[in-house]
């Protein structure tokens, strides 16, 4: 829709009832650098400081269509504002352990829609089947209701982590240890078109991931999936027994930078507080998954952490209160007491967006297998890795669905500048 506004006279084709894709069943959150909210509540930031977050971040230095959108988020900002979009604003950072401007934007998908021309037609309930093809350059889509021609396709159906085949195909991630989503769209379109029409991927590995899965292999070798609806019983810790991240915080992508980074990460918990929350029928296969002990310090030897670390954790878990607060955020009684036997088990991994995608340059033009551009094909969103691939280093950033609709600004500016109007 952010590239149908700017392209009158498009046809927009949605898969599902409603127009949107993921965006309804999403937080919405969007990351922005020069706000004037920042001003106002002191925030220092800046592109520059951006940059220099930004292998913190998401594992990888700051590439050229990064920067590129950090330089123009605030100006997605201003145009959002203007078309009477509301932010709820969130400033901590959970990586950085400091504010950073993330805004929960309400209402984005029926925002841009409102902002669509009247001469750009929805077809809801209509999902592309495929392209078609002629000598090298793509001259419409296949629908389920035939055919439609058109000299320019914008690929915008790109996430795939609903597809647990293209999960397992494009990570390391052991088998049983995560579990993918059933939320509207991301069922991999784009990618099949990669395979059937040899266009260029990169970056498909950078895949985002929560942590509200229990990391226990279920029959179908996916992990035993409990979304727990309070507090987390468990908190995170890396090898060095720390703590890295507030673990309600279920959207970040922070989790799936830490197993990158720092593997392993453990949920340390008690048996009698992850027993409360599991299923009873899955309890006895998610206990056998799990490393329990007599002791913290045998736990800690037992899972390969550092057991100095963990019992400073737990002395410092058990001193917060409403005058000492968490530093992550959490509430203090939203933070497991461990009432029983000291328990550990990898977390689950819940993959929720792709940060790679089809191959584009950096106006979102379709690159084929052997880096040449395509005619007439292009791709933005999470179809592009959230815009170009890369953007987002290995392992993603929270708040990329501003770069979301930032790409489907820039290639319709693209499109109108080839198409000379």
């Amino acid at each position: 829709m952010a590239a149908a506004m700017d392209l009158p006279g498009s046809i927009v084709l949605e898969a599902s009832d409603r127009v949107g894709g993921r965006a309804p069943g999403s937080p919405n959150l969007m990351m922005f650098v020069g706000t004037p909210e920042q001003q106002e509540r002191h925030i220092v930031d800046s592109v520059a400081a951006a940059v220099e977050d930004w292998p913190i971040l998401t594992g990888a230095e700051a590439s050229a269509a990064t920067r590129a959108f950090l330089e123009e988020s605030a100006a997605v900002r201003d145009r959002l504002v203007d078309l009477g979009l509301r932010f709820d604003l969130v400033t901590h950072d959970p990586v950085l352990r400091r504010d950073r401007m993330h805004a929960t934007a309400v209402g984005l998908d029926s925002t841009l829609f409102a902002g669509l021309p009247e001469d750009v037609e929805v077809r809801l309930q209509t999902r592309a089947t495929g392209l078609l093809v002629e000598d090298h350059a793509v001259v419409g889509v296949q629908t389920d209701d035939g055919a439609i021609p058109a000299a320019t396709v914008v690929i915008a159906s790109g996430g795939f982590v609903n597809r647990p085949d293209l999960v397992a195909r494009f990570t390391s991630w052991a088998p049983g240890t995560w579990a993918v989503g059933d939320d509207p769209g991301a069922w991999g379109d784009a990618v099949d078109w990669a395979d059937a029409w040899s266009l260029g991927l990169a970056y498909t590995d950078a895949i985002g991931a929560a942590a509200d899965a229990v990391g226990v292999a279920g029959e179908d070798g996916q992990a035993v999936r409990r979304v727990v609806g309070g507090p987390p019983p468990w908190i995170l810790v890396d090898a060095s027994g720390r703590r890295f991240i507030d673990e309600t915080q279920y959207w970040t992508v922070t989790l799936a930078g830490q197993v990158h980074a720092h593997a392993p990460v453990w949920a340390v918990t008690s048996d009698v507080e992850l027993r409360d929350v599991v299923d009873p029928d899955l309890w006895a296969r998610v206990l056998a998954g799990c490393t329990c002990a007599d002791d913290w310090t045998t736990l800690s030897e037992a899972i390969g952490v550092d057991p100095e670390g963990l019992l400073g954790t737990l002395a410092e878990i058990a001193d917060y209160s409403s005058t000492r607060p968490d530093p992550f955020g959490r509430s203090a009684v939203s933070l497991p007491a461990f009432t029983g036997r000291p328990c550990a088990l990898p977390p689950g991994l819940l993959a929720n967006k792709n940060f790679g995608g089809l191959d584009v340059d950096p106006d979102g033009r379709v690159l084929d297998t052997d880096g040449q551009v395509v005619g007439g094909l292009w791709a933005v969103g999470e179809a592009a890795g959230m815009g170009v691939p890369g953007m987002g280093g290995l392992w993603g950033f929270d708040g990329a669905l501003s770069a979301v609709v930032w790409s489907g600004w820039r290639t319709a500016a693209a499109i109108r500048a080839e198409q000379g109007r």
